[in-house]
């Protein structure tokens, strides 16, 4: 598939300042946030790495005159592989000031860029989703459900080192420094890239032999409880935050946040759309031809619906404020459409009266006739 533009990705013309680049990708990389964003968050991580791509080249003075001169083809030598990934991204500064100032957008770095984006830095805990079920009921009253959340917990014999007592000496790798140097030759050209030790993971410590308890792992797989208070009102889709309950992070570092996704479940009765909720509900013949008054069941007890002469079939009436709850005291209303019911079985009396009935009609109909034959 063909790479789309940098310029076109980050919304800015050919001529922009390098002010102006950082200001787009300031916004569009909140937009794409996966804690904010609206979008498909697969669609939302491509998206994100689609427009840190574009900027990696077009914030560097250098990638850029490249790209500007040759397109695509003339920066693809710049990255490790030939292609983007994120482990060529260097402007973590940059991205650094943008997340900064939103408070708890931090572990954006370790979504997308692994530990890599924060050398020397205690990486936070990954977060966490749990999707949870519950009926129409209890999301018109809100309920209390707990839940238990499978997940690993740091290994309390090493205290989340991996190494054997807690006991942890300088990389052998990187001698301590944290950092790997990866030279890759290009035609006549050496490039040299400065990463994260993949052995310690940028911390410069490794154990000096492995806790037999978690195998150098760190961490152990548990579950833990946790009750939650779902508020009324919720719909499938609603989210619900709890800080701390997701993955734990580096020793040190917050542990992540755990989402639980709100799916309410399909009602044999009610149809909702929003806070409003859409019901059918059976009128006999002579009700629907004179009038009167039908019990219908809502979720908060019953409901009456006045039915006027003469209501057709599939006529709909809205009972206000005997919806689900919006905040406060505020409801979405209830709508009933009526269906005309139809007896089974008739006894004599029944049929009787109804053949009388269609008689009356029947003469009536033909009375207009009747007078013209008399006229002529």
């Amino acid at each position: 598939m063909e790479k789309r533009d940098y310029y076109e990705s980050l919304g800015v013309q050919r001529d922009a300042s390098a002010e102006e680049i950082k200001k787009s990708y300031r916004k569009l990389a909140r937009q794409y946030h996966p804690d904010v964003t609206k979008e498909d968050p697969k669609v939302a991580e491509e998206r994100f790495k689609e427009i840190s791509e574009a900027y990696e080249v077009l914030a560097d003075e250098k990638k850029r005159s490249l790209y500007d001169q040759y397109g695509h083809a003339g920066v693809s030598s710049q990255f490790q592989d030939g292609n983007f990934n994120w482990s060529d991204f260097s402007h973590y500064g940059d991205v650094r000031d943008i997340f900064g100032d939103l408070g708890g957008f931090g572990n954006i770095f370790d979504m997308f860029f692994g530990s890599g984006g924060r050398q020397q830095q205690r990486a936070g805990g990954r977060d966490m989703r749990m999707d949870v079920e519950i009926t129409l009921e209890e999301a018109f009253s809100g309920v209390k459900k707990r839940i238990t959340v499978p997940k690993f917990d740091r290994c309390d014999a090493c205290q989340g080192t991996g190494a054997k007592g807690g006991k942890v000496v300088p990389c052998p790798d990187c001698g301590g420094t944290g950092q790997a140097r990866r030279t890759q030759s290009r035609g006549f050209a050496q490039f040299v890239s400065v990463g994260p030790c993949p052995r310690c993971r940028g911390s410069g410590r490794a154990p000096g032999s492995s806790c037999p308890e978690c195998d150098g792992r760190g961490v152990n797989q548990r579950t833990s409880q946790i009750d939650l208070d779902i508020p009324k009102g919720v719909d499938t889709g609603s989210r619900l935050r709890i800080p701390g309950a997701g993955e734990i992070g580096s020793p040190g570092a917050p542990a992540g946040d755990l989402y639980v996704v709100i799916n309410v479940r399909d009602h044999r009765l009610y149809r909702r759309d929003g806070a409003d909720l859409l019901m059918e509900a059976e009128m006999s013949f002579p009700t629907a031809a004179l009038g009167g008054e039908i019990d219908v069941k809502s979720l908060d007890g019953t409901a009456k619906v006045k039915v006027p002469p003469s209501t057709q079939p599939d006529t709909v009436f809205r009972l206000k404020g005997r919806g689900m709850p919006v905040r406060g005291d505020l409801r979405g209303d209830l709508y009933v459409r009526m269906k005309l019911k139809v007896p089974e079985k008739l006894n004599n009396e029944q049929k009787s009266l109804l053949k009388r009935l269609d008689e009356i009609e029947g003469q009536q109909a033909n009375r207009p006739f009747s007078k013209l034959k008399k006229k002529r």
